[in-house]
């Protein structure tokens, strides 16, 4: 045994060059291979390995993800679940081991009992405010300069705003007060009160959470601090910025507007959200026949339905115009006509999203506000498959 150890380490003297190439050709192999384990593992299909079910809550945080805006947006399990940088990344993969013991040796119960009552840093706020915010971003990236991106492993290592965010159409939550349709102060809830990002927006992705659960939550709130400045139910217009925005025929960009006929004869939000004081917010067909006969819940019906098919195609559409545009910045083309417009689409398009109500509200704006955004998307594709 001896012998054959000398005559091989004597094998390598002798072929000094050959053995380093191997072994770097080796090291370079286990080290690709390596990666490639860790995107496979990091994965939302691998996830869904062990967290199969569907729709929201405990073993359904795939599906329920997959539903999200984070998903339309790129957003993946690790981008949220591991803190920026490769240190960040490493830790939440070595964490994720743990998970894997604990699968294969607790009970189910004890499985469903920790996922519905995780910890409240499992997504710390500092996570939140790296992507939503250009303070936050700039102060994590200031910390960790040295363990940024080594190798970029995923989005959230490449984020660096705010040019990701205004990319991806979405307000400085620390700076800008409309946010997701509605009046809100980030910056005055988290320094007034220490308020956490999941304060509010806990199990955000994986929970059942109505829009009706989140107006209760700041209602409730609201109605604790009533003689402040706090809005308070009958003080719509307060927070709703985006639902009067599409009642008065405003805040698309570069699309004119009229109020719409109910708004324009002045129909309060009280007259059709009758249930507001018992905690139902949207109205129901009953409302409407309070004023109209019954066929006309037919029309409302149809403006819905023609909206909302006409904002799924348009979302398919708006990753197919990110995709082109990022492919273009890769080949070092002139792009930032292109984004300027893509932003200025996802600005409106969000506007008749975050209205809620698919375009019932006003639906000639709401159609007019569309039609621009599917103008703006083919037009950017044009320019970029003429240049090509």
């Amino acid at each position: 045994m001896g012998a054959n150890v000398k005559d091989f380490l004597g094998w390598c003297r002798r072929h000094l060059i050959l053995v380093t190439v191997m072994t770097l050709v080796a090291v370079a192999g286990f080290t690709y291979v390596n990666i490639q384990v860790l995107h496979m593992t990091s994965e939302p299909e691998f996830c869904h390995l062990c967290h199969p079910a569907k729709g929201f809550g405990a073993l359904a945080e795939v599906d329920s993800w997959e539903h999200s805006g984070h998903a339309e947006a790129g957003v993946s399990c690790l981008d949220c679940h591991g803190r920026p940088g490769v240190v960040g990344y490493v830790k939440a993969k070595l964490g994720g081991l743990k998970d894997v013991y604990m699968q294969l040796t607790i009970t189910p119960e004890e499985k469903i009992h920790i996922l519905e009552n995780p910890g409240a840093d499992l997504v710390p706020s500092e996570q939140c405010m790296f992507c939503h915010t250009d303070e936050g971003n700039a102060a994590y990236r200031k910390k960790h300069k040295y363990t940024m991106q080594v190798v970029e492993m995923r989005m959230l290592d490449s984020v660096i705003n705010p040019e990701f965010r205004m990319r991806k159409g979405l307000p400085d939550i620390m700076t800008d007060t409309f946010v997701g349709g509605t009046h809100f102060d980030h910056s005055f809830h988290i320094e007034s009160f220490e308020m956490e990002c999941n304060s509010c927006h806990f199990g955000l992705i994986h929970q059942v959470n109505t829009k009706s659960d989140r107006m209760n939550m700041c209602l409730t709130c609201h109605d604790e601090n009533e003689g402040s400045s706090a809005p308070l139910l009958s003080e719509c217009y307060t927070c709703h910025e985006a639902q009067v925005a599409m009642n008065t025929g405003l805040g698309a960009k570069g699309v004119a507007g009229e109020a719409s006929l109910m708004y324009g004869n002045g129909i309060t939000c009280e007259e059709c959200h009758i249930g507001a004081e018992d905690g139902q917010y949207r109205p129901t067909s009953e409302t409407c026949v309070n004023c109209h006969d019954s066929d006309y819940v037919e029309i409302f019906t149809d403006w819905a339905s023609e909206t909302k098919a006409q904002m799924k195609e348009l979302k398919l559409i708006r990753s197919e115009v990110e995709l082109l545009l990022k492919e273009a910045d890769k080949r070092k083309r002139t792009t930032t006509e292109a984004w300027a417009r893509y932003e200025k689409a996802l600005y409106n398009f969000r506007l008749v999203r975050n209205d809620g109500t698919n375009g019932v509200h006003n639906n000639e704006y709401a159609n007019a506000i569309l039609d621009s955004v599917a103008l703006d998307f083919r037009e950017i594709q044009k320019g970029l498959n003429e240049a090509w």
